[in-house]
Order: C-alpha cells, then structure tokens, then sequence
C-alpha cells in the first residue's frame, strides 16, 4: 500500500542549495529501494529552479529502505543541513545531524497514519 506522498524540505538553505540537495537525496532515495517514486517539487513559480522540494511516494515494505537511505545520505552529505518531513499540512519529522541508530524512529515517522 502507497505511504504518501510525503513532502520533503530543507529548512534555512537557499534555493540553490535546496535544489542541489534535492537533486543528491532524490538519487540516494531512488537507490535504496527502485520502487520509490521521487519527484521534484517547485516551491515558487517565479524562479527557475529545478525543484527545491521532494515528494517521495514509497510502499510500506520501503519505508525501512528509505529511512536507512534518508540516514545514510545526511551523515554522508548534509552537515548542518535541517530537513521536515511532513505529509499535507503535518509535520512528521524534523531531522538534523541523523545516525544510523535513528532508522527506527525514521521510519516509524515515515509510516505514521495521516
């Protein structure tokens, strides 16, 4: 059953920034498990960025895929970086400096019911 799609952000970057972070965790999600649906979101109409956001569509057999994905991408290539999680207006998650031992939270917050 899809979980989503949940919207991922990158809190206090510019947008080049985002976009370039968009582009590197879309990829490390797309390689932690081929069946999770990765687009790229236009937060601003005005701007001809390729995306600063993600929505990340993904089935509940993923989600520990995607957390050991999402944790390994921000202890390799995001020092300092704040990402929020969240799916329609609810936040699910606001992560900062994640390690491997916060998997589990990560996913118990990626399958979290609407």
């Amino acid at each position: 059953m899809p979980i989503g799609p949940l919207i991922v952000s990158f809190r206090d970057t510019t947008t080049a920034e985002a976009n370039r972070l968009a582009g590197s965790l879309a990829d490390a999600l797309r390689d932690a498990d081929p069946s999770v649906i990765v687009d790229r979101l236009r937060e601003r109409t005005d701007t001809q960025d390729f995306g600063a956001s993600l929505a990340v569509i993904l089935g509940t057999a993923a989600v520990t895929a995607v957390a050991k994905g999402l944790a390994g991408w921000m202890a390799r290539s995001s020092a300092g970086v704040v990402i929020e999680i969240r799916r329609k207006d609810t936040v699910l998650l606001v992560a900062t400096q994640v390690e491997s031992g916060d998997v589990s939270r990560i996913a118990k917050a990626l399958s979290a019911e609407e």
